[in-house]
């Protein structure tokens, strides 16, 4: 229940006890509290408030273009055409590395004319392309350059290095389709060994929508709400995976924690917290251990490998008990 109004703050307000003298209801009511104008504010306030501290060191934000058609049949194998990332600091908001492919599409190898004036990405440019397979390959040593030059590690790939020295990083996409939906059932069609680190990303739409308590109206639309005016051409993607970038390090700057928001590992469910703890002690270590086994094929990871050095699974659970706290897991209590 809200306090008592006194005859004090009418009088501030212009009015009496009995009524509004002289002024109009609407804004009687607004200064009252009973209605608030609509805000742009995000939900935690921290709207022009300097940046708070992030989980994540350094974001990679991905947004891939795939082949499309409008000829109103449905095309359930829809293949990538363009494999941009973008290293993003966000402790500076400064764009550090970046990576660009065309993918030359083999189930669809001929675009669409909608897909061409859609994306601006031309035949030629696909045909000189590399398959998905050898586009990974080349991902993955562009990634490998990275952890070495900046001492990152992801949620499921962690060596013994102590915490102080290394960075954690996590990727972004602007909704669950490119990891979630179109790399993963390419991979599994084209039964292609998916690196590991692209099963957990930060859904950036959803983040907006949760922050800001709007809806964007698309990416595009997403930033001009911020004040951002999108740079180059819109669905295309290494132009796309940059401004989801300035909107990632905006969204930084007035206060948002950036947070794991869709992870396809397997996570136990909170109705029984004693699968969680079995899958802890065992399912997860064995996994671990499978993937340590099962990931040192160099056609598809560029030579990159776990590395086995003694207390790396420990090392990894820290990590990935992290992840799991910022999926709502709450966890980080636990003795490790």
């Amino acid at each position: 229940m809200g306090r008592k109004w006194e005859y004090g703050d009418f009088r501030q307000l212009g009015c009496d006890e009995k009524g509004a003298s002289g002024m109009a209801t609407k804004r009687l009511a607004r200064q009252l509290g009973l209605i608030r104008r609509k805000s742009i504010a995000p939900a935690n306030g921290n709207l022009g408030r300097s940046k708070s501290k992030q989980l994540f060191d350094y974001l990679i934000v991905i947004d891939f273009e795939s082949t499309c058609w409008n000829d109103g049949k449905c095309h359930r194998s829809q293949e990538i055409i363009e494999f941009p990332a973008i290293l993003l600091n966000t402790s500076t908001g400064e764009i550090e590395s970046e990576f660009h492919a065309y993918v030359q599409p083999q189930e669809h190898p001929i675009l669409s004319e909608f897909c061409m004036e859609l994306t601006g990405i031309k035949q030629a440019q696909v045909d000189e392309g590399v398959p998905l397979k050898i586009c990974l390959s080349q991902f993955c040593k562009w990634i490998q350059k990275i952890q070495q030059q900046k001492k990152i590690i992801f949620a499921t790939r962690v060596s013994d290095i102590s915490t102080s020295e290394v960075k954690l990083c996590a990727f972004v996409t602007w909704s669950d389709w490119d990891l979630g939906v179109c790399l993963e059932y390419e991979c599994k069609r084209k039964q292609l060994l998916k690196p590991v680190f692209l099963n957990s990303w930060i859904d950036l739409r959803v983040t907006y929508k949760i922050f800001y308590r709007r809806k964007p109206k698309g990416l595009s639309g997403a930033l001009q709400d911020v004040g951002i005016e999108f740079l180059g051409r819109e669905h295309f993607g290494l132009d796309d995976s940059r401004n989801t970038a300035l909107l990632a390090w905006k969204m930084i700057r007035d206060g948002c924690l950036m947070k794991i928001t869709r992870s396809l590992n397997k996570v136990p469910t909170k109705r029984n917290p004693n699968i969680f703890t079995r899958n802890l002690n065992m399912d997860q270590v064995e996994e671990i251990s499978a993937c340590n086994s099962n990931i040192h094929d160099p056609s598809i990871y560029g030579g990159l490998e776990l590395p086995n050095q003694k207390g790396q699974c420990v090392s990894q659970l820290r990590v990935w008990i992290l992840e799991q706290d910022s999926l709502g897991f709450n966890l980080s209590t636990s003795s490790y």
